[in-house]
Formats: structure tokens, C-alpha cells, sequence
């Protein structure tokens, strides 16, 4: 970076104009120190690819400082609507948290608009340090039933928190779907409870499990086993919720929450929004258009590129953003 003398040399010698282009071409070093930090609150699923990759990205074409904090959707949209966090920017791995716990007088209003941002699917993934990986490799490559590696004895596998998680509930509707898709069902029952504590936990805790073969395999988004480099088997778009073309077919499934809100099954897609409290709106409009116009960022770490559909009020969409969105998002 120049010293200050040299600026001074520079602006005397040409009029500023010199350090005025230098400003212009280098706006984290010239701006960072004085912009505001935005506060990201986002899907657990996604934080290798928010700390990794849009993170550091959005610093670097901004200027903005960035903060991030993972949670399960579901538990970060009670803590906003509760108060207990305020962050700029809310990132939601299911359309139907903002609706049901954000939006409308009963949550307080807490955000009246969204965008989706991009789409994803289920997948089982394994670790190699099990001793039943052969098995699963054997399922990946279509020589046996992925759900009858799971039948075997002494196999432990987990899921997400349907209490916090809507993987977690992804998940019933995913072995819900397979039992009625492969004319098994049982298929289900291998879940237990749905609130099974042998099977049911956060994501970071899950992952952690896996990757360290403490269990054999679980359920996650594509997305992040890319972003983790597990080893994984595909499952068929009538069951994995990641194919629109099968819309009809998820919304046979429900889970109900302990607060009694029903949530029906249908493909997954991840939505970003700026929260009313949010306390940087600048800095929180600039993510959003950064997130919005870095999907091949995001293909890079594994999801689809969607139609931004706006949820809730599109008159609220800020006018900023508005050009970067098209057609309603209706659930």
C-alpha cells in the first residue's frame, strides 16, 4: 500500500486525479478500514462456502467488513424473531422459516420480503474410515439398496435436528418418500422417533461425527459434502427433494413442529433476506447483490442456480435489488 507521502506527492503532482483512480481500483484497501461490518446469520449447512468463499469474496469486491454465524434455519429465525440476534442479512435453507416464523404481525413482522437463492438435494454420505464403507461404495455404484446398508447390523448413521433443522425434517420426508418409492414400509422405522437422540443432531455436530467415522454415514445437502470432500451416494429425484418436477409428489409429506406449525414437504431451496432491524442496511444490501449475482460461486460449491423468486411483499423488495429479481415465489 502507498505510504501517505506519496499520496501527497501524487494528489500535488497530478490534481488528485492519480489518487482519486487509485481509490477507484482498489476499494477494500482504500475504503475497508471505515465500512461497516455486515452480520450474515446463515443455514449451518453453508458455512464452509460462507466462510471460505462468499465471505472473503464479498470483501474483496466491497469493501465491507463481514461477520458470520452459522445455525439450524429453523433455531436462527426463532432467535431474530425473539430478539436474540440482529443480524443484517438472514440466509434460510427452507422458504417456509421465513413465512412461518419471521413474516406477518403474529412474528412481529420481522421481514417482509424474500429471494430465493439457490436450490440443492439429499445425499448419503459415508465415511472411509468405517468398516461398512465397501457397503455403501456397493450401494453408490448400484449393486445393492442404500437402505439395506443401513439395515445392517452395527451400522450408525445420522440426521439433522427436525427442531432446529429442516434437513431435519427433509430427512423424514426423504425416508417417508423412499419407503413408498422402493414399496418397503419400513424403510421409515429406521429412523425410530423423529426426534431419535441416537440419530438427531446439529449439523456441525453431525458432520463431525462422519467425517470422524464415529458414524457410518448421514443425510446432508449436496452442497456441503462437496464443500467437505466426503464420500457420497445420489439418491432418486422422486425421494432426494431436489427436483421441482416432483412438487407434488414432496407435498404429500408434513412434519408438524412442537410449536404446532405444519410444514409440507417440497424441493429445497435456499433464500437470503435483510431483516427490518437490521442495523447495516447498506452493507446489508450490498451481500445480498453480491450473493445474487455470484452463482457461479455458488455452483462452485455445489448448488443450483435458481429463478429469484421474491416471498412475502415483492413491493418491499428494496429498489436496489429489484432488478435482480423475477416472478413470485409461491410455496
Amino acid at each position: 500500500m502507498f505510504a501517505v507521502t506519496q499520496f501527497v506527492s501524487l494528489f500535488r503532482r497530478a490534481g488528485g486525479l492519480c489518487v482519486i483512480v487509485w481509490f477507484a481500483l482498489h476499494p477494500v484497501l482504500a475504503f475497508g478500514a471505515d465500512q461497516p461490518t455486515v452480520s450474515v446469520l446463515y443455514a449451518g449447512s453453508l458455512a464452509t462456502m460462507m466462510e471460505n468463499g462468499v465471505g472473503p469474496a464479498f470483501v474483496k469486491a466491497t469493501g465491507y467488513g463481514y461477520q458470520g454465524e452459522a445455525q439450524g434455519s429453523l433455531g436462527g429465525a426463532q432467535m431474530i424473531r425473539d430478539h436474540l440476534r440482529t443480524p443484517d442479512v438472514f440466509i434460510s435453507s427452507d422458504p417456509l422459516v421465513n413465512l412461518q416464523v419471521l413474516m406477518g404481525p403474529q412474528n412481529g413482522s420481522m421481514v417482509k420480503w424474500f429471494t430465493v437463492l439457490a436450490s440443492s438435494q439429499l445425499v448419503l454420505a459415508y465415511s472411509p474410515q468405517s468398516k461398512f464403507a465397501s457397503k455403501f461404495q456397493d450401494a453408490a455404484a448400484g449393486r445393492i439398496p442404500w437402505y439395506e446398508v443401513l439395515e445392517t447390523p452395527g451400522v450408525r448413521f445420522g440426521r439433522g435436528d427436525p427442531s432446529i433443522d429442516p434437513k431435519g425434517y427433509r430427512t423424514l420426508f426423504l425416508f417417508s418418500l423412499a419407503g413408498k418409492y422402493y414399496g418397503r414400509e419400513d424403510i421409515p422405522k429406521l429412523l425410530g422417533d423423529p426426534m431419535n437422540p441416537a440419530q438427531a443432531f446439529p449439523e456441525i455436530v453431525l458432520l463431525a461425527r462422519v467425517e470422524s467415522g464415529q458414524f457410518a454415514a448421514g443425510v446432508f445437502y449436496k452442497h456441503e459434502i462437496l464443500s467437505h470432500h466426503l464420500l457420497y451416494l445420489e439418491l432418486p429425484p422422486q425421494i432426494n427433494l431436489g427436483d421441482p418436477d416432483f412438487s407434488e409428489l414432496y407435498a404429500q409429506e408434513s412434519y408438524t413442529t412442537a410449536t404446532g406449525q405444519r410444514i409440507s414437504g417440497a424441493p429445497i431451496l435456499f433464500t437470503i433476506t435483510v431483516p427490518e432491524a437490521a442495523r447495516h442496511r447498506d452493507a446489508a444490501l450490498a451481500f445480498v447483490r453480491f450473493a445474487l449475482t455470484s452463482q457461479d460461486l455458488l455452483r462452485q460449491f455445489g448448488f443450483g442456480n435458481v429463478e429469484h423468486r421474491v416471498g412475502g411483499d415483492g413491493n418491499e423488495v428494496p429498489a436496489e435489488l429489484r432488478a435482480l429479481t423475477s416472478g413470485v415465489f409461491k410455496p
